[in-house]
């Protein structure tokens, strides 16, 4: 188990509100990755903890800072019940002299660690003073906690940090001399240890840190440092060494060099001169270049990697970039084309032919309509169709680390754009939609006086007839498509289009309306158009939660029937599979169980086998990575 204290806030400001609203996933992360909240010493529902929270702090107005934030994580393969979280936090909290504060804390599921996060408000609620965590000593506390943790609920116990555990379950800190003092930050750690290069914290150490210490003037200590490749520049209230895009703290390199220290050393500061220019970099000679040995390792990887990573970007915006200049020209021609037939035909003298002018208008208005239609959709494909051939996102440095044993997806990586990716690869479906019906299904006849009759292909009897300022519907051919046809004519000649008719009528131009993205211009109708769209965005579920209860799948279990989708991940076990209602359900940790929509699934999930399902970002597919072929997977 991981306990620590997240970065604070850049601005130094907290609020319990943004904590908690994070911690709920109302913002950061999805609302439904959290698995299950608790809270202690508050009586509000937790949506509305934060309103409690700040009430409190505002008894004792000499605390800037009454919030507090951890976390605890398990590791992948652990999975807390709901009353070990509880259990977990509680020591915890007495860990940090906490237990007789408010506290809500979250489990959430979005990563491949199940970990609660724990929002404290440090306020006492009888006597309104302030605690101060384990009287500074936070981050011991927390490590302590995690130990304690570890041996109460039987997890595998962490080796390193300061504390050890002995054979007898005993927690002590090691010896002042046995613990390593980091050199860097963890920050920096990682870098390293994820890329195999070293990071700008150590190299500034390295090279600066007697530079900082040992400079007489502010004039030396400018030229000191450009001829590393550094700029000291002024940051708040201190100062950064800046190398390219980079930057680190003046504390980080020397702690004897702080800014308010360097000012006491060498007077009030000073900007730096503009002849004082940065030293670049010197290449090597050929001969240097061929005497030293190739760079292996993971280092020349990470720079490989990068490369790739650039051109591979680099060519899928060009092609999208390109892509979408052809077709914005393609409806700029169409508009002028068609615009030019308008002045052609309309510059006539229609005088004392206004029924042969409705039928022209009307006609063209139709023939203009169809034309924009097939042309969205020809790039609607076109769309489809270039995002094929690319990766939906490039992978990770790991995960591509991890797939460097895949020869043709390492092609893929090094030259992109020269083999193609199938739609299953890449995330996106390439497979074109079946059309529906709709105005490009109709031919166009002059009928009577100054109408023109709308057929469907293959028949003579018109489904509807524009008569120049209104279009009237035939009763008997009364359909969806027939007044969604209608409806997208009215709407390329007038925009929005008033509706009027009986109830019957107006249910169908509703529901029209919100199959096909028309206008209506009644208000009542309008307003009942963008209630079901709304509507139609919450998917009604098949199955309750008291059904999946009766099935009896988990003990005391924590059942989330309409789960959050959009980016995230759930990794389980499936359960229950029913085809018919075309739901699956997922076990994720011990108790909660997750219903998945089948027809959302690139593939219909197998009772009993652990999968990985990752819903993309709009949240209306989801790929399976199946635990045997997760390795395999993951770069795709």
């Amino acid at each position: 188990m991981i306990a620590k204290l997240p970065a604070k806030r850049r601005d130094s400001r907290s609020s319990f509100k943004d904590l908690i609203n994070y911690c709920l996933g109302v913002t950061g992360h999805a609302k439904n990755s959290v698995l299950y909240v608790g809270t202690k010493n508050l009586n509000s529902p937790p949506e509305k903890a934060y309103l409690e929270m700040e009430g409190l702090s505002y008894e004792n107005v000499k605390c800037k800072n009454p919030v507090l934030h951890f976390i605890l994580s398990w590791r992948a393969e652990e999975s807390p019940t709901n009353e070990q979280v509880d259990e977990a936090v509680e020591i915890a909290l007495r860990e940090l002299d906490l237990q007789d504060c408010q506290a809500l804390w979250a489990l959430q599921a979005d990563t491949d660690n199940l970990h609660v996060h724990v929002a404290v408000n440090r306020i006492l609620p009888e006597t309104f003073r302030a605690i101060r965590p384990a009287g500074g000593w936070t981050k011991k506390a927390l490590e302590r906690a995690a130990r304690k943790i570890e041996i109460t609920q039987g997890w595998d116990v962490e080796r390193t940090g300061r504390y050890e555990v002995d054979e007898s379950g005993n927690i002590f800190e090691r010896e002042t001399n046995a613990r390593k003092t980091p050199e860097i930050s963890q920050k920096a750690r990682d870098i390293e240890a994820h890329t195999g290069i070293e990071s700008l914290e150590r190299q500034a150490k390295r090279e600066l840190a007697t530079i900082l210490e040992t400079a007489a003037s502010w004039d030396e200590l400018h030229v000191k440092l450009a001829s590393k490749g550094f700029l000291f520049e002024r940051k708040g209230n201190g100062a950064v060494l800046k190398k390219g895009d980079r930057a680190v703290k003046l504390s980080q390199v020397s702690r004897e060099s702080s800014f308010k220290k360097l000012e006491a050393r060498l007077g009030d500061y000073q900007e730096r001169k503009l002849e004082v220019k940065l030293q670049m970099s010197v290449k090597p000679n050929q001969d240097e270049i061929q005497s030293s040995p190739r760079p292996v390792g993971r280092k020349s990887m990470w720079e490989e990697y990068r490369a790739e990573r650039e051109i591979y970007i680099r060519s899928k915006n060009r092609a999208i970039r390109e892509l979408k200049a052809r077709q914005k020209q393609e409806r700029e021609n169409l508009y002028w084309v068609q615009k030019s037939r308008r002045t052609e035909i309309f510059s006539e003298n229609w005088k004392g032919r206004g029924g042969e002018l409705n039928q022209i208008r009307s006609i063209f208005a139709f023939a203009s309509q169809r034309e924009r239609l097939a042309l969205r959709e020809h790039q609607g494909e076109e769309i489809l169709e270039l995002k094929s051939h690319y990766l939906k996102r490039f992978p990770s440095f790991k995960d591509w680390l991890a797939d460097q044993s895949r020869d043709d997806m390492y092609q893929v990586y090094r030259y992109p754009g020269q083999l193609l990716l199938s739609p299953e690869q890449s995330g996106v479906r390439n497979s074109a939609l079946q059309r529906i019906a709709d105005l490009r299904d109709y031919s166009a006849r002059r009928g009577a006086g100054s109408s023109v009759l709308y057929c469907k292909a293959g028949t003579y009897t018109a489904d509807f007839s524009d008569m120049g300022r209104r279009i009237v519907l035939n009763k008997r051919k009364l359909t969806e498509e027939s007044v969604a046809a209608a409806l997208q004519l009215a709407n390329q000649k007038w925009g929005a289009t008033e509706i009027t008719g009986n109830a019957e009528y107006k249910e169908l131009c509703i529901s029209a309306a919100v199959k096909y993205g028309l206008k209506l211009s009644n208000p009542d109708l309008a307003a009942e158009v963008e209630r079901r769209r709304q509507a139609q965005r919450q998917f009604q579920w098949p199955i309750t939660a008291e059904e999946i209860s009766r099935l009896k799948l988990a003990d005391k279990p924590k059942i989330y029937i309409n789960p959050r989708t959009d980016k995230q991940q759930y990794k389980g076990r499936i359960v229950h599979v029913d085809e018919k209602r075309g739901i699956c359900v997922q076990l994720v940790g011990q108790h909660s169980l997750i219903v998945h929509r089948l027809d959302r699934l690139e593939m219909p999930p197998l009772p009993g086998e652990t999968v990985k399902i990752a819903y993309s970002e709009e949240g209306q597919r989801a790929r399976i990575q199946r635990e045997e072929e997760r390795r395999r997977t993951r770069s795709l």
